[in-house]
């Protein structure tokens, strides 16, 4: 029987159970590095930080209560270290490739085909400019402050509900809605040379 990402932690918790975390790391991983190289643009550092994620999330296991999702207390540690790396850099992200930051279509479970669905045979002009799209997308966001970019990277790349979000930024629901709507109307204004 598959156990929930609750009971695995709990099981860590109470027993120091090294298979169930290993079960979360193998669960989680992937999504993981994937938030974290989105919010700081940079593969090296987020591998760096995801690995410091679950080194914080073994040694928290103590203070976990099953109260919320555990995706909400996997991604609180990360959001944490990622503003705290964010404050020591004081610099905007540097901008890399989604294919150097994250290897593969298959990075994560929201990875999209590059090909027009018009163009089933993806032609090298169609995947040229698929790729200077995404380019600039990528370098919108970074430019969003880290507030808005950390709600629309939750919401928009990984699904996060508003009140998961609430949970994980530690603030009114509302405040989610706003930072995420501020944040669709900087990347409105960002990308609006693109329409032309």
């Amino acid at each position: 029987m598959v156990q929930s990402d609750e009971e695995l932690m709990i099981r860590v918790r109470e027993d120091n159970d090294t298979k169930a975390f290993e079960v979360l790391v193998q669960r989680h991983k992937k999504s993981l590095l994937n938030f974290v190289c989105r919010f700081m643009g940079d593969r090296e550092l987020a591998e760096d930080i995801s690995q410091e994620v679950f080194l914080r999330l073994w040694t928290s296991a103590g203070t976990y209560l099953p109260i919320a999702k555990f995706s909400t207390f996997l991604y609180t540690i990360a959001k944490n270290l990622c503003l705290n790396a964010l404050a020591r850099s004081k610099s905007l992200p540097k901008m890399q490739s989604l294919s150097e930051i994250i290897p593969g279509k298959d990075a994560d479970k929201d990875s999209q085909s590059q090909a027009d669905p018009a163009d089933p045979d993806g032609s090298p002009e169609t995947k040229l400019i698929n790729i200077e799209i995404e380019s600039k997308i990528k370098e919108a966001v970074c430019k969003l402050s880290p507030e808005h970019r950390l709600v629309f990277i939750l919401t928009e790349y990984h699904g996060l509900s508003y009140q998961d979000v609430a949970s994980i930024v530690q603030c009114p629901v509302g405040t989610v809605a706003s930072r995420k709507n501020a944040a669709v109307r900087s990347l409105r204004r960002y990308l609006a040379p693109l329409r032309e």
